[in-house]
């Protein structure tokens, strides 16, 4: 594959550098690193149609900083995506992001590997149940509905379908730009 080239704040038009300022001054901000020399993640991509990506930023803005679900939990549904499709930069920086968030280091290491995933809780096992079920086949059980509707309550399950629909996309992205991992990171996969 052949990465997407690296823009820089002074390669955009108005609109692109419009788009930049927000993402690297908006919640985000205090994981980029300043200064920001270059866009991480999607970003890089999605800058190219900055319409676009302001949507796609502000819809992953609200899913990882106004979430219903607990930081463990979240970051667990989205490492399984980031897992399922071996979107390696998406891995990377959201294993980071679990382990602030206090995710066992044992659970990250069973969905980079696809070990059993030794759960802490039942809303852990029905997260990652519904996720992996979802990123399989785009559907979930009518046992594992009933059970995760009734234990999450509904806001939570849209939630949870939201974070694997966002977070496929943001792998896809990924892995179409071939976003590389920061100089000096290992690979994720071999």
């Amino acid at each position: 594959m052949v990465e997407f080239p690296k823009l820089r704040r002074g390669d955009l038009n108005d609109e692109q550098a419009a788009l930049w300022d927000e993402i690297v001054e908006g919640p985000r901000k205090a994981s980029m690193g300043v200064p920001t020399a270059e866009l991480g993640g999607p970003f890089n991509a999605w800058v190219q149609i900055p319409s676009f990506g302001r949507i796609g930023s502000k819809m992953g803005e609200r899913l990882r900083f106004g979430s219903l679900l607990d930081g463990r939990s979240r970051e667990l549904a989205i490492l399984t995506v980031g897992a399922h499709w071996r979107a390696e930069y998406e891995f990377w920086a959201h294993a980071r992001m679990a382990r602030a968030e206090g995710l066992p280091e044992a659970i990250i290491e069973a969905l980079r590997t696809g070990a059993p995933v030794p759960y802490e809780n039942d809303t852990q096992r029905l997260v990652h149940e519904v996720a992996r079920d979802l990123v399989r086949t785009g559907r979930v059980s009518d046992d594992l509905h009933a059970a995760a509707s009734a234990a999450l309550g509904y806001p939570k399950l849209v939630e949870v379908t939201a974070l694997v629909g966002y977070y496929c996309l943001v792998s896809f992205t990924l892995n179409v730009a071939d976003a590389r991992l920061p100089e000096g990171e290992k690979p994720i996969w071999p």
